[in-house]
């Protein structure tokens, strides 16, 4: 991947034109950069981060610590991002949320950094009432490193904004070096424990807490999104520079775009009316950071497991699709067992699809993906109307594609 990208950016004239978003952090923050830069891997030719620390070490709602976040040291690191001409300017933080002064404290050290340097400002917590409010959130489930009192102001603080957490969950640390060093498994439990069924979202409150990683994981088990503070401050920061790309593999919100939105209800519907275990979609466009190695939409019925999670197979070298890339046209599959076109034997063995359907897109005599539709359960014979159902569903798959600019984008 690091060559590939290198590739892309040597493609280019020079890094004169990438974005540049700069980043306020705590001094104490280690888990930010490392997982910022892991998840803009594939973005590295558009868009470069810079970062400012802030004097911070430990998070209780004492005066020295509360006091450590006020808005002339904010303005000061922000002058010193000013040198290096950023597009943008956030807080990459979350004092906003607990120390008691509310998000009005935020608003104001976004307009104070914006007066004092001609740039757009925001911060994590402004960023994260905005993602609420994009998907409809009244009540979520919080999940902080943090000590009672500032778990419990943050949950005041997003209460006054019209956001109720119905859970919530701590681990009472207030050392942030000792956050960042937290076992993914103490994560886990710690994630877990905030979910509630009355809850439609899980929060995270912190940015130096590597819940980050743990995102498509855990969205997966729980059924329901989770909005850690790292990736929604990315999130934010990358729409105030003007790039609206998918990043795959760390949750919903950074994956999200309207293209995706669609096949994924084109998915839905399918499995619907096909009345199958699951349905896919595979895509090559590496300007997109898409590869076929990867589900980027899908739907799969109660107690099948998803795909998404699972790119451990080199999807170009199955003789599925080989025999797809020599065709150009559907493999219909009664009996995958005794199939003359053998599946992988993970598909089989681990998810139990015992029949299938594979429907190719195909764009310049090159196959740029495919649709999947999966039967467990015993053979099936597939019924002229339920080949025709996705022959319409591919037909609508390449329609989508074709008006995002995908099925032309440089692959």
């Amino acid at each position: 991947m690091a060559t590939s990208m290198k590739r892309r950016l040597l493609a280019g004239s020079g890094m004169a034109g990438m974005k540049k978003i700069g980043f306020i952090t705590p001094s104490s923050n280690t888990a930010l950069e490392p997982l910022t830069y892991l998840m803009l891997s594939n973005l590295s030719d558009i868009v470069s981060v810079h970062f400012e620390r802030l004097p911070v070490q430990t998070l209780t709602l004492d005066s020295g610590d509360v006091a450590q976040f006020q808005a002339e040291k904010m303005e000061h690191a922000a002058r010193l991002l000013q040198d290096a001409k950023v597009d943008a300017i956030l807080w990459n933080g979350t004092s906003g949320g607990w120390t008691g002064e509310g998000l009005d404290a935020d608003r104001r050290i976004c307009e104070r950094i914006t007066a004092a340097t001609g740039i757009p400002a925001s911060t994590t917590s402004l960023a994260q009432a905005e993602v609420f409010q994009r998907y409809g959130i009244t009540r979520y489930g919080l999940a902080v490193p943090y000590e009672e009192g500032p778990s419990t102001m943050m949950a005041r603080t997003y209460q006054a904004e019209g956001f109720e957490a119905v859970s919530r969950a701590m681990s009472g640390e207030r050392v942030n070096t000792v956050i960042g060093a937290m076992p993914f498994d103490q994560i886990r439990r710690l994630l877990r424990d905030a979910d509630s069924p009355q809850a439609q979202c899980l929060m995270v409150g912190c940015t130096n807490l590597p819940a980050t990683v743990l995102i498509d994981e855990i969205e997966a088990e729980l059924g329901k999104p989770v909005f850690d503070s790292i990736a929604v401050t990315l999130w934010k920061a990358l729409r105030m520079v003007g790039i609206d790309r998918p990043i795959h593999g760390w949750g919903t919100l950074l994956r999200s775009h309207h293209a995706i939105a669609q096949l994924e209800e084109l998915m839905e519907q399918l499995r619907i009316d096909e009345k199958c275990g699951r349905t896919t979609i595979r895509l090559d466009v590496p300007s997109m950071n898409m590869g076929v190695d990867d589900v980027y939409a899908e739907s799969a019925a109660p107690g099948i497991p998803p795909l998404k999670l699972d790119s451990s197979l080199n999807q170009r070298a199955l003789g599925t699709v080989q025999w797809l890339e020599a065709h150009h046209d559907l493999l219909i599959q009664s009996d995958c067992i005794n199939a003359d076109v053998p599946p992988p034997k993970a598909l089989m063995n681990v998810y139990g699809v015992t029949a299938q359907m594979l429907a190719p897109l195909v764009y310049g005599g090159e196959v740029l993906g495919w649709i999947s539709v999966h039967h467990m359960g015993g053979t099936r014979t597939w019924q002229d109307t339920e080949i025709a159902r996705l022959r319409a569903a591919a037909a609508r798959a390449r329609e989508i594609l074709e008006a995002a600019g995908w099925s032309s984008a440089e692959r």
